[in-house]
């Protein structure tokens, strides 16, 4: 996990928190806060999440991030449609995300699964 945060330190469009091993103990520690890693192999590859409901809210927010040596491969759309079905599985009516306006790719990407977005926020109905 350490090598993937640091592939991707200092990513222009993902900074949800630092990465370093205080949010390891954080992610390791969720409640109900969902973090899946990606592997191919042993190397971690790519992560998704859906937080806020640790923090008492009643939409998750979702947030995705893949290795650079693994972009352009289909597997943002792979994680996003893992944390709907997550959603789904879990009785959720709706999943939210913010996004970069300069992120035309996840926006594509975005709207094509069905968001709608206003001021870089976007949300689905679930």
């Amino acid at each position: 996990m350490k090598e993937f945060f640091k592939a991707i330190q200092g990513d222009k469009f993902f900074h949800p928190f630092p990465f370093n091993d205080e949010t390891i103990t954080k992610i390791l520690g969720a409640k109900k806060d969902i973090y899946r890693f990606i592997k191919d192999g042993n190397k971690v590859i790519g992560m998704w999440m859906l937080r806020g409901w640790d923090e008492g809210f009643n939409i998750p927010s979702f947030g995705m991030i893949a290795h650079p040596d693994y972009r352009g491969m289909g597997l943002g759309t792979f994680m996003l449609r893992a944390a709907i079905n997550e959603c789904k599985k879990m009785g959720c009516k709706k999943i939210r995300l913010t996004v970069d306006p300069e992120n035309k790719v996840a926006i594509y990407m975005y709207k094509r699964e069905g968001f709608k977005f206003n001021n870089g926020v976007g949300f689905k109905n679930l």
